[in-house]
């Protein structure tokens, strides 16, 4: 099916040097004349005199009015998402030696709007945008072509969906889901369900790889805490490379029923300890207890600019909580997934919390996504996760 582009939007000089120099991005204010237009859809962009710049697509209502899929003048046909993806597979087949990873990363796969995960034979798509859900009838046949996955599962339930205009719903494109919504995966040589139905975006973080096994390799005969522990990614993986005991701690039930099936899964549960409840109440009830290694993944404090101060408040206040729980001379793992605070910012909130509750924390790691989430050179934002990994001292 070919998808013809309906639209030309011409674009100032300013937004045609971004757009050439490789930025995806082109917003109302770029736009030289306002465009006519009701629906979301393929679009051109051109400079002033014409010239065909990028291709991708726009939407009427948004301030962000449009994202570049190629440069130049390209047809958003068949052929043209089944090279987007047969590219962005030949990268993490590179990569990795089994079929679990981010394969489509938005912007930074060159196809902004799209995520795709993969759990072997099984796809988890979540479409961001309007104009990427416009054109899902061309590049949805072109993935299944490219990956031959057995299930394609449109878990469209993000927040962003709601500011594009669109439904939030769950769609089965190809084959189907186990009944309990669960999907096997294999990480770092160590086995776990993911909720495709009901768990965080498409039911498992892939971004977290590297900081899982790093964690892993120096926790055999250790005890750790994974906090946030979501499906237990870091204890679990801790545990199955020879950790002597994991306590895991998260405020949603579920998680922590999910992360209890990830231990039966790796025959580690007589190793375990689950905490349902609030994490800053649960670190705040441990006062005195210690471990090997704590582990503190949380969701996002700063989702927007104007979140800043308190965020990095929440971010002090955790690392503050934290850091007492660690064995001195052991170890504090630290992320943060928020896009807007730099790193510098992060390290700093750390590093002052940790001072407060009257420890030493000297750096001996530092990392961001792991290869499948590869940064988008224009954006900065694309390189969201922040970990650190601190010794604690007193």
């Amino acid at each position: 099916m070919n998808m013809t582009p309906i639209l030309r939007i011409a674009v100032n000089s300013r937004a045609s040097q971004r757009i050439r120099k490789g930025y995806p991005w082109v917003f109302r204010s770029d736009a030289m004349v306002n465009p006519d237009f009701t629906t979301a859809g393929a679009a051109q962009f051109t400079d002033s005199a014409g010239r065909v710049i990028a291709t991708g697509y726009a939407h009427p209502k948004n301030q962000l009015m449009g994202r570049v899929l190629a440069l130049g003048e390209r047809e958003l046909d068949h052929a043209f998402f089944t090279e987007k993806f047969k590219t962005a597979l030949a990268w993490r087949d590179l990569c990795f030696d089994k079929p679990y990873y981010r394969l489509v990363h938005a912007e930074s796969d060159g196809l902004p709007g799209l995520v795709v995960d993969r759990f072997g034979d099984s796809l988890v798509v979540q479409v961001n945008s309007a104009g990427m859900d416009a054109l899902k009838d061309t590049w949805l046949p072109a993935l299944h072509e490219v990956t031959s996955a057995h299930d394609i599962i449109l878990k469209n339930d993000g927040n962003t969906r709601t500011l594009e205009g669109l439904k939030e719903e769950i769609e089965i494109y190809k084959g189907g889901i186990p009944g309990n919504g669960r999907v096997e995966l294999i990480e770092n040589d160590t086995k776990f369900y993911a909720d495709v139905l009901e768990g965080q975006k498409t039911g498992w973080f892939f971004d977290q790889r590297p900081h899982r096994a790093w964690v892993a390799n120096i926790a055999k005969g250790k005890t750790v805490i994974d906090v946030f522990c979501h499906t237990g990614g870091f204890g679990i993986t801790a545990l199955a490379k020879g950790a002597k005991h994991a306590t895991f701690v998260d405020a949603s039930g579920p998680a922590i029923e999910l992360t209890k099936a990830n231990a039966a899964l790796n025959d580690v549960v007589t190793k375990c300890e689950f905490i349902e409840g609030k994490a800053f109440d649960v670190l705040e009830s441990m006062r005195g207890k210690q471990f090997d290694i704590v582990c503190v993944d949380p969701p996002a404090f700063i989702k927007t600019k104007k979140d800043m101060v308190t965020g990095l408040k929440g971010y002090e206040k955790l690392a503050r909580l934290a850091a007492p729980l660690v064995k001195d001379g052991g170890v504090l793992f630290y992320a943060s997934c928020s896009s807007h605070p730099s790193e510098q910012d992060i390290l700093k909130a750390v590093m002052d919390g940790a001072s407060k509750a009257s420890c030493n924390a000297y750096l001996v790691y530092q990392g961001a996504a792991g290869p499948d989430h590869p940064m988008h050179p224009q954006l900065p934002e694309t390189r969201y996760l922040k970990a650190f990994a601190f010794r604690v001292t007193r």
